[in-house]
């Protein structure tokens, strides 16, 4: 090799030169593996029973025995259930949300608006809500739950709040809501955002209360009030009576008497 080498110029090349296979593939008919890869196919090929349509019925009837999975006990879903029924005794608003699909860049802002307001978005499955709930006065809300959904949880006070961050959420929809330990609507609950503040709520019905009693009274002295104005009138008219005889024979000029002569 050396000699050649040195006599005859090195090649820049190799002498081997790949080349790629130019003809076309079957796709339909392809070419049968060798005998260990079709072995293998073989050995990993999986085996499917009999399917459903071409069993008896007789195969089908299970004569209305359930085949009960045993549940496991599982710590960490008890811890995630005290949580949650936790945060439905202390909160004074619960609201349900429908979750369509939504990225976590889009989701991100949303959550921190409502820990800035003091409103807490959460996400809890199924099994955690029925065991957060099951035997309290929250068991009706089990219908609301399908699968993992979103729930808010603040005070009433930030209501209006909460419709004015959802409103740059259209993907969370408000399903249903707990005020005041009342299951609410939709609608009831933006009739709820609608009205006015406790305090002004008050110092109306305080205005309403005052009045009435105000009204009562003045209906109750109106009769001793008609009695006394007569009363004094009739007064002021006894007595222009009696002083008028007295100014008249004070003003009437005396006559003077004539005398015979």
């Amino acid at each position: 090799m050396s000699l050649t080498n040195k006599v005859l110029l090195p090649t820049q090349l190799p002498f081997l030169i790949a080349k790629r296979f130019r003809g076309k593939i079957n796709i339909q008919r392809p070419k049968k593996p060798h005998f260990e890869r079709q072995l293998l196919l073989d050995l990993a090929k999986p085996v499917y029973g009999t399917p459903k349509y071409k069993l008896p019925e007789v195969a089908l009837c299970d004569r209305g025995e359930k085949r009960k999975t045993k549940e496991i006990d599982n710590p960490f879903e008890r811890i995630l259930a005290n949580e949650c029924l936790n945060w439905f005794n202390t909160s004074k608003m619960v609201i349900f949300l429908h979750l369509n699909s939504i990225s976590m860049e889009d989701k991100t802002p949303i959550f921190a608006a409502l820990a800035k307001n003091d409103m807490h978005l959460r996400c809890y499955g199924k099994k955690i809500i029925s065991m957060a709930t099951t035997g309290t006065r929250y068991e009706a809300v089990n219908h609301l739950f399908t699968s993992h959904q979103n729930i808010i949880f603040g005070q009433p006070e930030k209501i209006v709040t909460l419709f004015k961050i959802m409103k740059k959420a259209p993907q969370l929809i408000v399903m249903a809501g707990i005020i005041q330990d009342r299951l609410m609507s939709k609608n009831e609950l933006v009739e709820y955002s609608q009205m006015q503040n406790i305090d002004v709520a008050r110092s109306q019905l305080c205005a309403v209360l005052d009045s009435a009693g105000s009204s009562l009274v003045r209906q109750l002295t109106q009769g001793q009030q008609t009695l006394v104005g007569h009363l004094e009138k009739h007064v002021e008219l006894n007595n222009a009576s009696s002083e008028a005889p007295k100014d008249k024979t004070q003003t009437e000029p005396s006559q003077p008497t004539m005398v015979d002569p």
